[in-house]
């Protein structure tokens, strides 16, 4: 168990819970590897002007970094986010209950473009408009 009474079996939900350390994972180096590579740069003229800065969530909770981040909207977004669920052996829910599934989001980046999906349109968003501005 976890302690404090938590008793997690899970299975068929290990993977789940692997791949979404893999992705924080993955995130932060991308992220580094973003940095390292191209590195960041301010927007141009152009950029201000023609991309809808309100279609990214990070312009949107922090307006003021639309002027200090390059960014081309390449991608179809926001992406879709589903339920899913996987069966448990032992998962209490909230009402401390035993559960026989357990119930979870999925953020559908696969979806982001037709033609090729993945984390990889939002990466290359940031990646060739620094180049741009470069």
């Amino acid at each position: 168990g976890l302690g404090d009474g938590w008793n997690v079996a899970m299975v068929g939900c290990e993977a789940v819970v692997l791949v979404a350390v893999a992705a924080g994972a993955a995130v932060v180096w991308v992220l580094h590897v973003m940095h390292a590579s191209v590195g960041v740069d301010k927007p141009t003229a152009a950029q201000l002007q023609e991309e809808k800065h309100e279609n990214h969530a990070l312009f949107r909770h922090f307006p003021s970094l639309k002027h200090r981040l390059a960014w081309r909207e390449l991608g179809t977004f926001p992406t879709p986010v589903h339920r899913a669920s996987c069966s448990a052996i032992s998962f209490h829910n909230s009402s401390g209950a035993p559960a026989s599934t357990v119930n979870f989001w999925v953020k559908r980046e696969d979806l982001s473009s037709a033609a090729y999906g993945g984390n990889k349109v939002r990466t290359l968003q940031h990646q060739l408009a620094v180049i741009e501005a470069k």
